[in-house]
């Protein structure tokens, strides 16, 4: 009878210390999302004035903000996600104390911005995007004609 009582103790103790740790990773995965965090000790001035200026950066008829992460990391599984947001920070905070970024060409790293923008970011707000028709809204379905026609021939990166 010890044995069945030490074990429930035991799963309860687990599920309350599972839940908590839960809880903390998910608080702190949310605190470390935005651009408020990300710009604290990143070195991304250049892009940080553009996202303000953009429509994800909160200028639209909505005042939506995108999260950085909303692009910037996966978002078709939270093993992925969590993942990538470890690789990352692991590799800003090297890149942030052990390189000079004043050296860094943003404007020449815009190039390699496929390797920083996950197609599942952008269709998980935009789950429609690609089947619409919208003769209310040609600039969108121009934008994004070339990119469709890409994802068709399989030429996209970082499809999910």
């Amino acid at each position: 009878m010890k044995k069945k009582w030490f074990i429930a103790l035991l799963l309860v103790i687990g599920g309350v210390v599972g839940t908590g740790a839960s809880l903390i990773t998910a608080e702190v995965t949310h605190s470390t999302a935005g651009a408020e965090f990300c710009g604290s000790c990143h070195s991304m001035e250049p892009m940080a004035k553009t996202y303000e200026l953009d429509v994800h950066g909160g200028q639209n008829d909505h005042g939506f903000v995108a999260q950085c992460v909303d692009c910037h990391l996966p978002q078709d599984s939270v093993f992925g996600y969590m993942l990538d947001k470890t690789k990352h920070g692991i590799n800003d905070v090297f890149v942030e104390n052990f390189t000079n970024t004043d050296n860094i060409d943003w404007i020449a790293r815009r190039d390699e911005r496929e390797r920083f923008v996950f197609d599942s970011g952008c269709l998980n707000c935009h789950q429609k995007l690609l089947d619409k028709n919208d003769a209310n809204n040609p600039k969108s379905l121009q934008t994004h004609a070339h990119y469709k026609a890409q994802l068709e021939q399989g030429d996209v990166c970082h499809v999910t």
